[in-house]
């Protein structure tokens, strides 16, 4: 292979709901400092940078019944794009289910293939957490602005896909402020998407430690204070009570303005336990069209109970950085 490069391969994920996953590139051009898993999969192949993988072996891969855009990285990352292109160009064909999430932008031709195989595709995802350019240019440094991630829910929604907001990860008194949760919420309803997706932060070792150096979230971390079983491991996030708060109040907005709240349960074990809302990662839409809800303009939302994140004491920063 060309330069050592290794090649694109489907690989099987228990931690992501028992699915198929596929990445484009070892590592991540887009270099959001809180994602702990470009990092790992650079590791894990030997890449000192973020790098393409090779494809010329894509005509070879498996085909399984679904699968999952990216783990370890973004599909639509600039190095990533045209692989991702080709990987769905080969799979879709034979009869796979895709479920896709980016912080990227979608390419035109990308988008018509999917929207060429509408019962293929489990839904699209968009990763925007905050409005704010500044704290996106620090903690996303390689992403595109948000509104221009936002648009592709008004491209999804033309093409009659299943689009999601997806809320993640929040970082506590930085992103989860009620008025900056509620701009995104009427966002995702004028664009029409389905759903909102949301999750907080978590973090251990090496990733808290990088964190740290950061001052935008000086205030934030120390209320990392909770060690969180998840699927695969433990880390450190915000307490279970204010992830219940957040997210009850996240899924009552959410339902105000015609759209469907989940959260990601692997994230948090005891959110499963406790929650009154969704926790299941995979898309109910694709599952069980009954629940389909499709925003049709954001309609005025009900008055709802002021809502102030609870934010409880913080634990001494030693614990966090095994």
């Amino acid at each position: 292979m060309k330069m050592g490069r290794a090649g694109v391969r489907v690989e099987f994920e228990p931690r992501f709901c028992a699915n198929h996953v596929v990445d484009l590139t070892a590592g991540c051009s887009f270099g959001c400092i809180y994602c702990p898993f470009s990092d790992l999969s650079a590791r894990r192949r030997g890449a000192t940078r973020p790098i393409a993988l090779a494809l010329e072996d894509v005509e070879r891969l498996p085909a399984p019944s679904s699968l999952f855009l990216s783990p370890a990285s973004d599909p639509f990352a600039p190095q990533a794009a045209a692989g991702t292109h080709a990987v769905l160009a080969h799979l879709l064909p034979r009869g796979t289910n895709v479920g896709i999430l980016t912080k990227g932008i979608i390419p035109d031709a990308t988008l018509d293939l999917l929207a060429a195989h509408p019962n293929q595709i489990e839904g699209v995802a968009i990763g925007v957490t905050s409005l704010d350019d500044h704290r996106n240019a620090v903690l996303e440094p390689g992403c595109p602005p948000a509104v221009a991630r936002l648009e592709n829910l008004d491209r999804i929604a033309a093409c009659g896909l299943i689009g999601a907001l997806r809320i993640d990860p929040m970082f506590p008194d930085v992103d989860d402020r009620p008025e900056s949760l509620v701009k995104l919420l009427d966002e995702a309803c004028k664009r029409r998407a389905n759903a909102v997706t949301a999750t907080y932060v978590f973090a251990w070792g090496r990733y808290l430690r990088r964190l740290e150096r950061e001052p935008l979230l000086a205030a934030s971390l120390p209320l990392l204070d909770e060690a969180a079983p998840m699927e695969g491991g433990t880390a450190f996030s915000v307490s279970l009570a204010r992830k219940m708060e957040t997210y009850a109040y996240l899924a009552a907005q959410a339902r105000a303005r015609g759209l469907y709240f989940n959260t990601c349960g692997c994230k948090d074990l005891r959110v499963r336990e406790a929650a009154s809302f969704s926790t299941r990662c995979r898309n109910p839409f694709f599952f069980d069209p009954a629940t389909v809800i499709r925003s049709a303009g954001c309609p005025e939302p009900a008055p709802a109970t002021p809502f102030v994140p609870p934010a409880g004491p913080p634990s001494p920063q030693q614990a966090l950085r095994g």
